[in-house]
């Protein structure tokens, strides 16, 4: 099969987002099933432990993102020689970092569970939950390696097979082994399985696909793991952003508040990374390849086109899905959970706003890993997730978990309303108002559509059942549709007649 054939960027885009609808209907279904088996405070537990393995991330130091950066420019370019090269020096390392990651896992499991004062009956649980987890993690490092060399190659529906067909077999784990009565371990071990499966399916699929990939445990070398951390600094500093902003919210809570705060909290951080990884998933990925592709092939003017249309895009989406949480967000949280957890409600308004205009200007973050000018954004980024974490340290004891949620938005608000627009327009030479006036539009359109409901809240519609759910955040996506293809006529015209062709 011929490297150089690709998905289309529709097709990439929207098998992402068939693997993202998959996750999100099996999540919000098993994440309540979980809470039903394990109660508020084993889901909290779940939720702490899951969110300190995700600090292990890190330890990849940004190399996946190089990966996909490099494979891509190198593929633009048919330089098949250091597309090897890079993607075997990285093989390498990960498969030492996860080799450490077990190590530590075995480590500091009793370290762990003392210093969150778990309570006796869940102790030996918890620390089997680290090792578990840890041990999941430290496979899931080369498998995601072999899942960026797909993406990078732009093969994100075969990428997508896999994702979906782990998700499934996950599921069905998780609710064999709960039903077994193997409660919280039950859980760790379906990841486990998840994660071997990953690393065997991408491994099978590079194989298949890739007839020029050879992988060779002696084909990398020391400069292009110098060139691959070079540029993984950066990415790294925003994966550790991420964490700081994301994943330490449960080590605050859990430290500073209770276990039961977690478990709360974690119902609006759920939502909140469904809706990240949804939007995410369509941006960042798909366009780092296809800019860093551009970028190889000298073709400057198509890239700050594609750039525009894509921040555009992004746009529509992140307000269109926000609206939707905002005013549907207390009757899903009754719907999915249960009363006992509406203290998430305020939490979720506060962070949907927050990740609303973040997520906005996510194809920002794939126009700087293609230009490799990710690096000083990165560090501002770190600065970010540091005062994420001071703020939420703060402001726990006064406000509880409304506080953290503030601790995390301020500075991200910060830095995605001042900074973000101003560095773009200066590594891209574009003009700021250009940036800014893709984002307008459906923010707009947004905060109309929520200003209406919280002052007539008699005209929200009301849902009682999923279908409903799903039938009137439909309703209230069409808007968005409706300005965009008003906006963008050619896009209309382009789907019109793709229908037509298909009757």
């Amino acid at each position: 099969m011929n490297d150089s054939k690709r998905n289309s960027l529709l097709v990439s885009i929207f098998s992402n987002w068939a693997t993202m609808l998959v996750a999100v209907f099996v999540g919000f279904f098993l994440t309540s099933y979980i809470i039903k088996n394990l109660g508020v405070t084993g889901f909290g537990i779940w939720t702490l432990i899951s969110s300190i393995v995700g600090y292990y991330g890190i330890l990849d130091l940004g190399v996946e993102s190089a990966v996909t950066r490099y494979v891509a420019r190198y593929a633009g370019q048919k330089n098949y020689k250091a597309l090897n090269e890079s993607i075997n020096t990285a093989l390498v390392m990960f498969l030492c970092i996860g080799t450490v990651v077990v190590i530590l896992s075995f480590l500091f499991d009793d370290h762990i569970a003392l210093f969150f004062n778990v309570e006796p009956e869940h102790f030996e649980d918890f620390k089997l939950l680290v090792v578990i987890l840890g041990i999941s993690m430290g496979i899931a490092f080369p498998g995601n390696l072999l899942s960026a060399v797909m993406k990078a190659h732009e093969r994100f529906f075969e990428a997508n097979v896999v994702d979906i067909s782990v998700i499934l077999v996950r599921t069905l784990c998780v609710v064999a082994f709960l039903s077994g009565g193997l409660g919280l371990v039950g859980v760790a071990y379906a990841n486990l399985i998840a994660a071997i499966l990953t690393l065997g399916f991408n491994f099978w699929f590079c194989l298949r696909l890739f007839p020029r990939v050879k992988f060779n445990l002696r084909g990398g070398s020391f400069s292009m793991l110098a060139a691959l951390l070079t540029f993984g600094v950066g990415a790294a500093t925003q994966e550790l952003s991420s964490i700081l902003r994301f994943n330490l919210d449960a080590f605050v809570i859990g430290r500073w508040l209770d276990l039961t705060s977690v478990g709360i909290y974690g119902v609006a951080g759920i939502l909140m990374r469904y809706y990240l990884q949804f939007i995410s998933s369509a941006s960042i990925p798909v366009f780092t390849a296809r800019f860093s592709t551009l970028d190889g092939e000298g073709k400057p003017e198509q890239l700050r086109a594609l750039f525009f249309k894509s921040l555009s895009m992004a746009a529509f989406l992140s307000f269109a899905i926000a609206t939707a949480l905002l005013i549907l967000g207390e009757q899903f949280i009754l719907l999915w959970a249960d009363a006992s957890f509406l203290g998430a409600l305020p939490v979720l308004w506060v962070l949907t706003i927050a990740y609303a205009v973040t997520l906005s200007q996510s194809t920002g973050v794939a126009i700087m890993y293609a230009l490799q000018k990710h690096q000083l954004f990165g560090l501002i980024s770190l600065l970010e997730g540091f005062v994420n974490v001071a703020l939420s340290i703060y402001l726990a004891p006064k406000y509880g978990i409304l506080g953290v949620a503030w601790g995390t938005a301020i500075p991200m608000l910060i830095i995605k309303v001042f900074l973000q627009p101003w560095y773009i327009g200066k590594i891209l030479d574009i003009s700021v108002l250009h940036y800014i006036w893709q984002l307008l539009p459906p923010l707009l359109l947004a905060a109309g559509m929520v200003g209406f409901s919280v002052y007539a809240p008699q005209w929200v519609p009301t849902a009682d059942n999923y279908l409903l759910m799903g039938l009137w955040g439909c309703v209230l996506l069409m808007p968005f549709g409706l300005l965009y293809f008003v906006m963008f006529p050619a896009d209309r015209q382009a789907i019109w007649q793709r229908v037509q062709s298909k009757w």
